[in-house]
């Protein structure tokens, strides 16, 4: 008779399965609002106890204070939710998706386990065939010390038995009294007392069962591994396995359990006719002495594999942070801006993220950025041989950059003030500096094109020399500067220019660009009011109606939402601050900038492009990143059961 045909299938049914992807989305059509608040979305019940237990601590909050009115006590005020409240209604939404939200607890980078254990005590009491049967994936995961303590849930002492809070101080003081007194006072006790759990708890007995199972199985793998040699594969199972004799061991009696299942009465002709208090006895030693000794041995300097966190589940912090009601603490719109910015960046149109800053780019999407370019430039410098075509390749982006600006009507009417300090030379500050005072000398029009003030107690209006690229960053590095800027002799230079060259309103600088390592009152010489006031004086005197604004751009502090601040004269806007340097703020910049032949006075337009409220649009959808965080290839195995 002829063997039964095998189906094998195409090669593409034996590659490894690729984890599944989530389309990520963005806030595009949220509601501005003045209150961050009140433009965002509510969170779900998943997110909402996702964010709570991440933050999640032990220690109650202080009791809320009755209020008082005249003589009359009022009602006291709801008892706050606990997190197991927020769990139970996440477990009514979508129960699948809580359980696989409390894996990932333990994935965090800085995982909170006082939550996950919380948790899983709260899955066990309400479905514990779910917690049970889902043992062998947290094995998978190698978290073997968490199986352990889970086994344990009930030691005081590892704090995981939560029992339902009493508001009377009395009552809870009479029950750690009695809590004490029944304690077991030594391990005979504590056995006594494991036994009577297994035997009387059934969900305590199966999930006690479904844990001895998984270490007997990984353990006996392991010793195949350790006899093979292939010490690297051999899991850390022995070393989170309980010791024999340990509290851990007298609390569960889990090794008792572990050692049947290693060792067998049935297979093994030696325990046939002992007793079952000595052949325990006996396995319990075996267990030790032939399993987790050497295997401890053989692993002891293997570095432990750890899982990786994955971008998603480190964005949701951040995202605690925006929705949280901590964030009306940390600093208000500066902070959230920050939060916003790194949230953004950190999804980058690569691999299966959507590709959301299509409508920020500056064009074409392949096109460099202006520190890009000259930091490409820099490193070219190092290379050997590659001089002349580095040089070549960087002319034609740096040009093909300038006329795109340059038909959008970008920049077209600004100075720039560059901090050329030789502490930065070679760094990626000073790349920004040239790149974006290169750029907008370049962009403006006569008698403004190609030149840039140094900054400096002095300051000089430099015409930049050079033939290419190269040679103009070589001579803006050269460019003299101090620790501090003289602004009021720049709006004077700007106004003795003007009157020289009989230039029309239309033709004075709308804004001065000041690209800088310091803050605004450290970078300034004098004092800016006073500066101020003397050229809004002069410029007025003259027929000049307005000072040119000032964009303050603080390259060395981390990012921050732009400050616009006024001017000690009325109706007069001063400019604004800009802090950090990125390309995405980059990018939001150049998208908020108006075309400056038909816009000319909307000088700040930009301004309304990064603050927190426009920033969020961009924000992936945290729904989408939560969905992306659990679909995971570790979770897939995952089960809810009842």
């Amino acid at each position: 008779m002829a063997p039964a045909l095998c189906l094998v299938g195409p090669p593409e049914l034996h590659q490894p399965k690729k984890p599944p992807t989530t389309p990520i989305s963005t806030y595009e059509d949220l509601p501005v609002c003045k209150d961050l608040k009140s433009s965002l979305p509510p969170l779900n019940p998943l997110l909402e106890f996702f964010f709570k237990a991440v933050s999640h601590t032990e220690t109650p909050p202080p009791p809320p204070e009755t209020p008082k009115c005249g003589y009359y006590w009022l009602s006291a005020p709801p008892k706050p939710k606990e997190l197991t409240d927020y769990e139970e209604e996440a477990w009514k939404l979508d129960s699948l998706t809580t359980l696989k939200t409390i894996v990932c607890l333990r994935m965090m980078e800085k995982p909170n386990k006082e939550a996950f254990y919380k948790s899983l005590l709260w899955v066990h009491k309400n479905h514990p065939k779910t917690l049970a049967l889902n043992v062998m994936v947290l094995g998978a995961l190698g978290w073997f010390d968490d199986l352990r303590r889970i086994s344990n849930y009930r030691s005081n002492r590892l704090g995981y038995d939560y029992e339902e809070e009493s508001d009377d101080d009395d009552d809870d003081e009479k029950k750690t009294k009695a809590a004490a007194e029944i304690a077991p006072k030594d391990d005979i006790a504590k056995a006594r007392i494991a036994v009577e759990r297994y035997q009387n708890d059934s969900d305590y007995r199966f999930l006690h069962d479904r844990i001895s199972d998984l270490f007997a199985e990984v353990l006996k793998s392991d010793l195949r591994l350790l006899a093979s040699g292939a010490i690297k594969s051999i899991s850390f199972a022995s070393k989170f396995c309980p010791s024999i004799d340990s509290p851990y061991d007298y609390e569960t009696l889990i090794c008792e359990s572990i050692a049947k299942k290693m060792f067998p009465r049935n297979n093994h002709i030696e325990y046939k006719y002992v007793e079952d208090p000595y052949y325990t006895y006996r396995v319990r030693n075996r267990l030790g002495d032939q399993v987790l000794i050497p295997l401890r041995e053989a692993i002891e300097k293997v570095k432990k594999p750890s899982i990786e966190t994955g971008k998603a589940l480190i964005a949701l912090e951040t995202y605690r942070k925006i929705f949280g009601a901590e964030s009306k603490e940390e600093g208000g719109s500066i902070v959230l801006f920050h939060h916003c910015m790194k949230l953004i960046e950190f999804f980058s149109p690569k691999e299966n993220m959507v590709g959301m800053f299509g409508n920020l780019s500056i064009g074409d999407c392949s096109k460099k950025l202006p520190h890009q370019i000259v930091v490409s430039l820099f490193k070219k410098e190092k290379v050997k041989g590659r001089g002349p075509r580095g040089d070549e390749a960087a002319e034609l982006e740096w040009k093909g950059l300038l006329q795109e600006l340059t038909n959008q009507g970008k920049l077209r009417n600004c100075v720039t003030v560059c901090d050329m300090r030789s502490s930065m030379t070679g760094t990626f500050k000073e790349a920004t500096c040239i790149s974006m005072g290169l750029l907008i000398s370049e962009l403006s029009e006569n008698p403004w094109k190609g030149k840039i003030f140094s900054f400096n107690e002095f300051p000089k209006l430099n015409k930049v020399e050079g033939d290419d690229l190269r040679s103009k960053c070589e001579f803006m590095r050269q460019m003299e500067c101090t620790e501090k800027v003289n602004f009021g002799a720049i709006y004077n230079r700007i106004l003795q220019i003007a009157l020289t060259e009989k230039l029309s309103k239309e033709q004075m600088p709308k804004r001065i660009f000041v690209f800088t390592y310091s803050d605004f009152v450290a970078a300034s010489k004098n004092n800016w009011d006073e500066e101020y006031r003397e050229a809004w004086a002069s410029y007025r005197k003259r027929g000049f109606s307005t000072v040119p604004q000032m964009v303050f751009w603080n390259l060395r502090d981390p990012v921050a939402e732009p400050e616009v601040f006024g001017s000690p004269v009325k109706n007069q806007n001063g400019g604004m601050i800009m802090t950090g340097f990125s390309n995405l703020l980059l990018q939001l910049f150049f998208r908020g900038e108006t075309d400056s032949r038909t816009n000319a006075g909307r000088s700040h337009s930009f301004y309304r492009g990064v603050n927190v409220l426009s920033v969020m649009k961009y924000v992936p959808n945290v729904e989408d990143v939560m969905n992306c965080a659990i679909s995971r290839e570790e979770l897939e195995n995952l089960i809810v059961l009842d």
